[in-house]
């Protein structure tokens, strides 16, 4: 499948701005929309339909990160899986993380009294394994990051943290919003215990679905905060008496799926699998690094780290909310996050990020 061709908001923008909300495809929109006409046509008539969907979407999921159908949950979004994995270990000691994290995946973890300690990069953007290793020891109880920082593009060397987490004991929550569907994820490679990660950004889905992934390691370890009918092992028996939880993941939902958005995020995650999750990161990486050498080149200030990148490319500028609003009348869709951050997906092309650079340097008189 050519991504671009099932693109419609290339005839209205150069839409450089993924790394806050992707426009859908086409074959997303048809999957949502088969849901819809489905729910109208049929309604409760249809439930064994919709959750045969379901299961092919945890099928898809769990094939993309590597992990099995029995430990993917569907929640919201990413905040929600973060604020699930707080809330069901409770308040029990020291968190690790960055000092570029979303606010989701820092207030949950102060909020119920967790002691924060952050790292921070190098001065090129890099985290360092070495400076996790001064920061985690037997007392941390949870090392909590961003694959990919939502700032600067930064990529982590999980795999590295997370083997040093767990020779002290620790657990590796991953906030993998900036990299799964940009980059090659595999959770057991990695070494992470639990996953959050919303769909609308790198994974081209509608909003309010999310993937929230948790280890069979720890399926029996940990119940979730909240529960309800769908919860159960049998959901079909509402009886008073039947009490007993879902044995997989499936015991974080617990009531009525937003069947629209996985129907979209399972069309999203099957295209990607067969278009290949390598080559996906292959032409990902590509253009993040075509446009790093052309903003450098026009003399900007490039705040992405020289390696470990992902999707996102920024650079420092002196007014980067005008830049932002400047870009915005041309049609250009970036962002302002600290500086300007622009990140194209693998439907976009380098005559975009070329016609982008050269509005760019007019804008900042670079």
């Amino acid at each position: 499948m050519m991504f671009r061709e099932e693109m419609r908001a290339p005839e209205e923008y150069t839409y450089l701005n993924t790394a806050a909300t992707s426009p859908l495809p086409r074959f997303v929109c048809e999957a949502v929309d088969s849901f819809m006409e489905s729910r109208a046509l049929c309604a409760e008539c249809a439930w064994d339909a919709w959750m045969e969907h379901v299961t092919l979407a945890r099928d898809r999921v769990a094939a993309l990160i590597g992990a099995s159908r029995d430990e993917i949950a569907f929640l919201k979004n990413t905040g929600e899986g973060l604020n699930t994995a707080c809330a069901m270990m409770g308040p029990r000691g020291e968190v690790v993380t960055t000092g570029e994290e979303f606010p989701s995946n820092f207030l949950p973890w102060a909020a119920s009294h967790h002691t924060v300690r952050t790292v921070a990069p190098r001065e090129d953007g890099q985290y360092l394994v070495e400076d996790f290793e001064e920061a985690i020891g037997t007392h941390t109880s949870v090392v909590s990051l961003s694959e990919v920082t939502y700032t600067t593009g930064a990529r982590l060397p999980t795999k590295d943290i997370a083997s040093l987490a767990h020779d002290n004991g620790a657990l590796v929550v991953s906030d993998a919003v900036q990299a799964l569907g940009a980059v090659r994820m595999n959770v057991r490679e990695l070494g992470i215990d639990i996953l959050c990660c919303g769909g609308h950004k790198w994974l081209m889905s509608p909003f309010g679905v999310g993937i929230f992934y948790l280890s069979s390691d720890l399926l029996d370890r940990y119940d979730p905060p909240y529960v309800g009918w769908a919860s159960l092992e049998d959901d079909t028996d509402f009886s008073m008496s039947n009490t007993r939880l879902a044995a997989s993941a499936r015991k974080f939902e617990i009531g009525n799926l937003n069947f629209a958005g996985i129907y979209g995020l399972s069309a999203s995650v099957g295209a990607m699998l067969a278009y290949g999750p390598d080559r996906l990161e292959d032409e990902v990486l590509t253009l993040a690094g075509y446009l790093k050498k052309r903003l450098g080149a026009a003399g900007l200030a490039v705040t992405t780290p020289p390696k470990d990148q992902a999707g996102i490319v920024s650079y420092r500028s002196a007014h980067p909310a005008q830049t932002v609003s400047a870009l915005m009348r041309r049609r250009i869709v970036v962002a302002e996050r600290g500086g300007v951050r622009i990140s194209p997906h693998v439907w976009n092309t380098k005559e975009e990020l070329d016609a982008a650079v050269e509005a760019i340097v007019e804008v900042e008189g670079a």
